[in-house]
């Protein structure tokens, strides 16, 4: 009966029931508290403020993947436009991933432009066709989220047009594009505030950045220390964010209103992305088996996408960035002192600055003379091609030109044997072949 039972329970104290789980959180309690502190500070700070996007045009590059696409995804929940830069338009990964994305967010204002950060051709043909516009077309915020990172003891990789891969994609296409968007983003109207943001990494501290040596040709690539490229590029993009901000606040407008544009240079943290992954593995198989036997570990102590998109949408939104100067570092939404002395150095902005004005100018131009020798090569393959295939189409049987030769051989016979041996004219007609249409 359950009766006695219920009456056991009642009179015995809650002490006994207790005790058991008591000793538990006693012995491990400390060491459950200290494991949830810390996951709380590996996973950063979370974004407080509100913004309403709607009507608002953003750009990003690297959109679709790791931070990226966190942060396209809460802007378009938020209702602004979004414009993702993608390699291809005809890739079915990023088809899919749009259709996707519109259906998640309710929000049809999202598409795709042909932007290839590994081609700086690519680059200023998208970037040309967005300024040629009349009046200036909307542009409310550039996100420059894309980026990539080569892993230890790989070889050098290079672009399209000849740089290193991590230099190329990271620094100078970036560079490049806001380069020739600069005057679109100046001539915003003045109550639009425009912001831009630059992705960075912690692993500038690390960087040998060299203005004679960019992509370390003449020193060498370091493939067993490749973060000293990748932070090479990424202190280079810092250092031209502070550069291109002062540029703005000297701008005057046509209008003689203040400048309104804001460059912000963020850096995540540690995210758990494909890049992360990738460099974690060494590339290889092998690394991945023992990335799996640690996932736990690389799980608590490295922040999700969502979680490193909290201070890119903490300088997307808060009107706090906006005040006081730019070009400013924000880290764990909240400003953040650079580690390199680089970064604030006008003379070193300056220098750097000119000699990849320089560098762009020349890779364009050697871009350019290879494409066109290329498009010759092509062009002279075709008719070679072409003419073989006429030739072989002529020399075919039943075609014109084995008609007439077999109708020259026979006539030739006739004349050669029925003509007279005398008539030297006759003889001399007979040895040269008719011309035939």
């Amino acid at each position: 009966m359950p009766v006695p039972w219920v009456q056991y329970v009642l009179d015995e104290p809650l002490s006994v029931y207790l005790q058991g789980p008591w000793s538990y959180i006693r012995s491990y309690g400390i060491y459950a508290g200290a494991a949830f502190l810390a996951r709380k500070y590996f996973a950063g700070s979370t974004n407080t403020w509100e913004r309403n996007m709607h009507g608002k045009v953003v750009m990003v590059t690297g959109g679709t993947s790791g931070i990226g696409a966190a942060v396209v995804e809460d802007l378009a929940r938020r209702g602004a436009q979004i414009v993702l830069l993608v390699r291809s338009l005809s890739d079915e990964f990023t088809v899919d991933y749009i259709t996707d994305l519109r259906a998640r967010t309710d929000n049809q204002l999202i598409y795709a432009e042909a932007c290839d950060l590994a081609d700086l051709s690519s680059v200023r043909k998208f970037a040309t066709k967005w300024i040629d516009n009349a009046p200036v077309r909307r542009l409310d915020m550039v996100i420059c989220a894309a980026g990539v990172a080569t892993p230890p003891f790989k070889e050098r990789r290079v672009t399209r047009d000849g740089v290193e891969e991590q230099w190329g994609v990271n620094y100078l296409a970036h560079t490049h594009l806001l380069n020739i968007l600069s005057p679109a983003l100046r001539a915003q109207p003045a109550d639009r505030d425009v912001r831009v943001i630059l992705l960075t990494c912690a692993a500038y501290v690390l960087a040998d950045l060299d203005l004679a040596d960019f992509d370390f040709q003449k020193r060498g690539y370091p493939s067993s220390r490749p973060w000293r490229v990748y932070g090479a590029s990424k202190l280079a993009l810092m250092t031209y964010g502070a550069e291109l901000q002062r540029r703005c606040d000297v701008y005057e407008r046509p209008d003689k209103n203040p400048n309104k544009v804001r460059v912000m240079m963020v850096d995540p943290g540690l995210i758990r992305t494909s890049l992360t992954r990738r460099f974690l593995t060494f590339g290889s198989l092998f690394g991945l088996l023992i990335y799996l036997l640690t996932w736990l570990f690389w799980a608590f102590i490295l922040k999700t996408p969502l979680g490193g998109a909290q201070p890119v949408l903490h300088c997307a939104m808060s009107p706090e960035v906006l005040q006081g100067e730019g070009g400013k570092l924000f880290g764990e939404c909240r400003e953040k002192k650079a580690q390199r002395k680089e970064v604030e150095d006008r003379g070193f902005a300056t220098a750097l600055w000119e000699v990849t004005e320089k560098e762009v100018k020349a890779l364009e131009v050697r871009s350019t003379l290879e494409k066109k020798k290329a498009e010759k090569a092509e062009k002279v393959a075709e008719k070679k091609e072409a003419k073989k295939g006429k030739l072989s189409y002529m020399n075919m049987p039943g075609s014109p030109s084995e008609a007439s030769r077999i109708w020259y051989k026979t006539f030739r016979y006739k004349l050669m044997n029925e003509a007279p041996s005398h008539n030297s004219a006759f003889k001399v007609y007979s040895l040269h072949a008719p011309v035939f249409p």
